[in-house]
Protein backbone atom coordinates (compact mmCIF):
# COMPACT_ATOMS: atom_id res chain seq x y z
CA UNK A 1 0.00 0.00 0.00
CA UNK A 2 1.51 3.31 -1.08
CA UNK A 3 -1.08 5.70 0.33
CA UNK A 4 -4.05 5.71 2.69
CA UNK A 5 -6.55 6.12 -0.13
CA UNK A 6 -5.86 2.48 -1.09
CA UNK A 7 -7.15 1.21 2.28
CA UNK A 8 -10.77 0.80 1.18
CA UNK A 9 -9.92 -1.31 -1.90
CA UNK A 10 -7.61 -3.59 0.09
CA UNK A 11 -10.17 -3.92 2.85
CA UNK A 12 -12.97 -4.81 0.44
CA UNK A 13 -10.85 -7.59 -1.13
CA UNK A 14 -10.04 -8.95 2.33
CA UNK A 15 -13.70 -8.73 3.41
CA UNK A 16 -14.83 -10.68 0.34
CA UNK A 17 -12.24 -13.37 1.04
CA UNK A 18 -13.36 -13.68 4.68
CA UNK A 19 -17.03 -13.81 3.71
CA UNK A 20 -16.35 -16.55 1.14
CA UNK A 21 -14.08 -18.67 3.34
CA UNK A 22 -16.12 -18.52 6.53
CA UNK A 23 -19.66 -17.91 5.34
CA UNK A 24 -19.90 -15.25 8.04
CA UNK A 25 -20.27 -11.50 7.88
CA UNK A 26 -18.37 -8.80 9.77
CA UNK A 27 -20.51 -7.61 12.69
CA UNK A 28 -18.46 -4.86 14.28
CA UNK A 29 -16.05 -2.15 13.17
CA UNK A 30 -13.44 -0.70 15.52
CA UNK A 31 -11.20 2.16 14.46
CA UNK A 32 -8.96 4.78 16.01
CA UNK A 33 -10.90 7.47 14.12
CA UNK A 34 -8.18 7.63 11.47
CA UNK A 35 -9.15 9.70 8.43
CA UNK A 36 -8.75 6.74 6.09
CA UNK A 37 -11.67 5.05 7.87
CA UNK A 38 -13.99 8.07 8.06
CA UNK A 39 -16.07 7.80 4.93
CA UNK A 40 -19.42 6.36 3.88
CA UNK A 41 -17.91 3.20 2.40
CA UNK A 42 -16.25 2.20 5.67
CA UNK A 43 -19.29 3.13 7.67
CA UNK A 44 -21.16 0.52 5.60
CA UNK A 45 -18.45 -2.21 5.61
CA UNK A 46 -16.22 -1.96 8.70
CA UNK A 47 -12.59 -2.63 9.70
CA UNK A 48 -10.63 -3.66 12.79
CA UNK A 49 -8.35 -0.63 13.16
CA UNK A 50 -7.64 -1.59 16.75
CA UNK A 51 -5.43 -4.45 15.55
CA UNK A 52 -3.27 -1.92 13.71
CA UNK A 53 -2.61 -0.15 17.02
CA UNK A 54 -1.87 -3.46 18.77
CA UNK A 55 0.58 -4.46 16.06
CA UNK A 56 2.30 -1.07 16.17
CA UNK A 57 2.80 -1.45 19.92
CA UNK A 58 4.32 -4.89 19.38
CA UNK A 59 6.61 -3.58 16.64
CA UNK A 60 7.87 -0.78 18.90
CA UNK A 61 8.54 -3.21 21.74
CA UNK A 62 10.25 -5.83 19.57
CA UNK A 63 12.45 -3.23 17.85
CA UNK A 64 13.52 -1.85 21.21
CA UNK A 65 14.06 -5.27 22.76
CA UNK A 66 16.13 -6.53 19.82
CA UNK A 67 18.09 -3.27 19.51
CA UNK A 68 17.37 -3.06 15.77
CA UNK A 69 16.61 -0.13 13.45
CA UNK A 70 13.21 0.78 12.04
CA UNK A 71 14.16 -0.75 8.69
CA UNK A 72 13.16 -4.17 10.07
CA UNK A 73 9.55 -3.22 10.80
CA UNK A 74 8.21 -5.48 8.02
CA UNK A 75 9.95 -8.54 9.46
CA UNK A 76 8.68 -7.67 12.92
CA UNK A 77 5.09 -7.07 11.93
CA UNK A 78 5.02 -10.36 10.00
CA UNK A 79 6.26 -12.26 13.04
CA UNK A 80 3.95 -10.33 15.39
CA UNK A 81 0.95 -11.32 13.25
CA UNK A 82 2.13 -14.92 13.34
CA UNK A 83 2.35 -14.82 17.14
CA UNK A 84 -1.07 -13.18 17.56
CA UNK A 85 -2.68 -15.78 15.31
CA UNK A 86 -1.07 -18.69 17.14
CA UNK A 87 -1.52 -17.72 20.81
CA UNK A 88 -4.71 -18.30 22.81
CA UNK A 89 -7.08 -15.36 23.15
CA UNK A 90 -9.54 -14.70 25.97
CA UNK A 91 -11.90 -13.09 23.43
CA UNK A 92 -12.46 -16.49 21.79
CA UNK A 93 -12.56 -18.64 24.94
CA UNK A 94 -8.87 -19.51 25.08
CA UNK A 95 -8.66 -20.71 21.48
CA UNK A 96 -6.20 -19.33 18.97
CA UNK A 97 -7.37 -17.31 15.96
CA UNK A 98 -5.69 -19.96 13.78
CA UNK A 99 -7.66 -22.72 15.50
CA UNK A 100 -10.90 -20.76 15.24
CA UNK A 101 -10.36 -20.10 11.52
CA UNK A 102 -9.12 -23.53 10.40
CA UNK A 103 -10.58 -25.76 13.10
CA UNK A 104 -7.29 -27.45 14.07
CA UNK A 105 -4.55 -26.71 16.59
CA UNK A 106 -2.22 -23.86 15.81
CA UNK A 107 1.43 -24.66 16.32
CA UNK A 108 4.17 -26.48 18.10
CA UNK A 109 5.19 -23.85 20.67
CA UNK A 110 8.71 -25.30 20.88
CA UNK A 111 9.41 -23.77 17.46
CA UNK A 112 8.82 -20.19 18.66
CA UNK A 113 11.81 -17.97 19.41
CA UNK A 114 12.32 -14.41 20.60
CA UNK A 115 12.61 -11.92 17.76
CA UNK A 116 16.17 -10.60 17.55
CA UNK A 117 17.69 -13.53 19.45
CA UNK A 118 20.96 -15.17 18.41
CA UNK A 119 20.63 -17.93 15.83
CA UNK A 120 23.05 -20.00 13.76
CA UNK A 121 22.82 -21.47 10.30
CA UNK A 122 24.84 -24.28 8.77
CA UNK A 123 27.43 -23.45 6.10
CA UNK A 124 29.68 -25.65 3.98
CA UNK A 125 31.93 -23.07 2.30
CA UNK A 126 35.24 -24.91 2.77
CA UNK A 127 36.82 -27.49 5.04
CA UNK A 128 38.55 -24.89 7.21
CA UNK A 129 35.69 -22.41 7.58
CA UNK A 130 33.37 -22.57 10.57
CA UNK A 131 30.40 -24.90 10.10
CA UNK A 132 27.89 -22.31 11.34
CA UNK A 133 27.42 -18.55 11.11
CA UNK A 134 26.02 -16.44 13.90
CA UNK A 135 22.90 -14.53 12.83
CA UNK A 136 19.87 -12.75 14.27
CA UNK A 137 16.46 -14.45 14.33
CA UNK A 138 13.99 -12.43 12.21
CA UNK A 139 10.91 -14.64 12.16
CA UNK A 140 9.42 -17.49 10.20
CA UNK A 141 9.12 -18.37 6.54
CA UNK A 142 5.70 -19.45 5.42
CA UNK A 143 5.31 -22.63 3.41
CA UNK A 144 8.67 -24.15 4.37
CA UNK A 145 10.28 -25.48 7.49
CA UNK A 146 12.82 -22.82 8.39
CA UNK A 147 13.39 -19.39 9.85
CA UNK A 148 14.30 -15.96 8.57
CA UNK A 149 17.79 -15.05 9.72
CA UNK A 150 19.83 -11.87 9.28
CA UNK A 151 23.59 -11.93 9.07
CA UNK A 152 24.64 -8.34 9.93
CA UNK A 153 28.25 -8.83 8.75
CA UNK A 154 27.13 -9.70 5.21
CA UNK A 155 27.93 -6.87 2.76
CA UNK A 156 24.50 -7.17 1.16
CA UNK A 157 22.93 -7.82 4.60
CA UNK A 158 20.14 -9.88 3.11
CA UNK A 159 17.77 -11.80 5.29
CA UNK A 160 18.40 -15.50 4.73
CA UNK A 161 16.41 -18.62 5.38
CA UNK A 162 18.07 -21.15 7.65
CA UNK A 163 17.74 -23.41 10.64
CA UNK A 164 17.73 -22.19 14.21
CA UNK A 165 20.15 -23.70 16.69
Amino acid sequence: MKSKDEVLGIFLKWKTMVDNQTGRRIKCIRTNNGGEYKNDHFNKNGVAERMNRTLLEKVRYMLSNAGLDKEFWVEIITYAYHLINHFPSAAINGKTPFEKWYGNLAIDYDSLHAFGSTAYYHVTASKLDPRAKKTIFMGITSGVKGYRLWYPNDKESNIQQGCYL
